[in-house]
């Protein structure tokens, strides 16, 4: 690090960022919950407000773990596309046999009248599911 090359930090994408800044924030609404039960046993607040502040504090939380789930397997999903394209190439670079190659990426294939065709992929969105006409 003394020589000032910087190549070799993860870069930090958007997802990340923001799954970081949802994990601060709950971890400040759980100090703020903990902050209102406080107030609650020193009788600064009545029931009925802790629970308001608790039953509010519960929900923020709530809503924030689950959008930090949501980034989480967006990354997951990247990750496992990116791991199916290096395999496609790696498939398609090697010397396979068309049929090989047809088998590794290919769940079925559908032929409609007027010669239309269907590619169902193995790989999620695999070349975006494009629909061609037979020659």
């Amino acid at each position: 690090m003394g020589s000032g090359d910087l190549s070799g930090l993860r870069k930090v994408g958007v997802d990340e960022r923001q799954s970081a800044e949802c994990e601060k924030q709950i971890r400040q609404l759980v100090e703020q919950r903990q902050q209102c039960y406080e107030r609650f046993l020193n009788n600064e607040i009545d029931s009925d407000t802790f629970k308001s502040l608790k039953a509010g504090y519960g929900a923020e939380i709530e809503r924030l773990n689950n959008q930090v789930a949501l980034f989480r397997q967006a990354e997951r999903d990247k990750d496992a596309h990116k791991k199916a394209a290096v395999f496609a190439k790696e498939v398609v670079n090697e010397t396979a046999t068309h049929r090989e190659i047809v088998e590794a990426l290919i769940d079925k294939i559908h032929v409609f009248p007027g010669n239309n065709i269907e590619v169902h992929w193995k790989v999620a969105n695999f070349a975006n599911t494009y629909e061609t006409e037979a020659s």
